[in-house]
């Protein structure tokens, strides 16, 4: 009897029936792969946002001062652009910018690529009973446009944060006053 000898890998065929399987299935799980990480920016981006704005309302509450929640490129002064960086401040002298001796009591980063946000003008300022003067929605959209994956922060005249919900089941969810969001 000889000895036998056993080949050790694949065969040019076998590897190439593997590539070809691969490639396949890539093609079709990529899309879902890349939807599902636009939709976990979105969620990441809406929590950030929404837990901002709920510290700075309990804050105001606490302290029984004024607070700002706003965007910012500097963390002194607030800014209309909603994806830049998020702080919370206590206005000491109501004059809606941060000064050298007002407290910056929360600084979060820019929301990340791949996700536009519109905010409510240049800030939210909640007075010491947690009411706000102006009610609004922070929409938060991936760059796509897809509004099916968009989400939103409600902030209510009495300061109160919730993140949008889908009320009459048709795939978008709704701003504070019950209209769809969009993204454009």
């Amino acid at each position: 009897m000889g000895i036998m000898h056993y080949s050790k890998g694949l065969s040019l065929i076998e590897l190439m029936i593997a590539v070809a399987i691969s490639a396949i299935l890539l093609t079709v799980g990529a899309p879902s792969l890349q939807t599902l990480l636009q939709q976990n920016r979105v969620i990441a981006a809406t929590n950030d946002i929404s837990s901002a704005a709920r510290t700075a309302r309990f804050q105001a509450i606490d302290r029984e001062q004024t607070v700002i929640f706003c965007s910012t490129a500097d963390y002194a002064n607030c800014s209309s652009d909603w994806s830049l960086a998020k702080m919370v401040f206590v206005d000491i002298d109501d004059d809606g910018g941060r000064d050298v001796n007002e407290q910056l009591i929360l600084a979060t980063d820019p929301t990340g690529s791949g996700i536009d946000v519109v905010g409510i003008g240049n800030a939210v300022i909640f007075t010491p009973d947690g009411s706000v003067s102006q009610s609004g929605t922070v929409v938060i959209c991936p760059s796509s446009g897809d509004v099916k994956s968009a989400s939103a922060v409600l902030i209510s005249l009495f300061g109160r944060i919730a993140v949008a919900t889908d009320s009459d089941n048709n795939g978008v969810k709704e701003d504070i006053n019950g209209n769809d969001l969009t993204c454009s």
